[in-house]
């Protein structure tokens, strides 16, 4: 059984057809300097996708300060993120810049298949 061409499916219609919500995906490709400002600058990549955003989450840090958490899941077929997400990479998601803070699981066989990922607003 070839268990990318079983699931990989099943993950693109449940993220792209059933609980489709528009994200941006913002892969970091690392830092680069740039001569003629005399900086150094983010260099990304963006992937318009759809997502399964499954919850929002807001925890009181004591005081008047709170976390707000995304959680949601990502498909890595060829209309998805077709990368490995990492700690490095953002969301865009209902005018809010999430920052991956946790990627677990990953789901792969001979390929990448789907990934639940947990952000945290900037």
């Amino acid at each position: 059984m070839d268990i990318s061409n079983t699931f990989l499916p099943v993950a693109v219609e449940l993220i792209q057809n059933v609980f489709p919500t528009p994200v941006k995906y913002i892969r970091s490709l690392g830092r680069d300097y740039d001569p003629s400002s005399g900086e150094v600058v983010e260099n990304t990549q963006d992937f318009d996708i759809s997502a399964g955003v499954i919850s929002r989450a807001r925890v009181e840090e004591g005081g008047v300060g709170e976390i707000y958490s995304l959680t949601l899941w990502i498909d890595h077929s060829a209309t998805g993120m077709p990368h490995l997400p990492t700690t490095a990479d953002s969301v865009e998601y209902d005018a809010t810049t999430w920052k991956v803070i946790e990627v677990n699981p990953t789901y792969s066989s001979n390929s990448l298949i789907a990934s639940k990922i947990v952000a945290r607003a900037d």
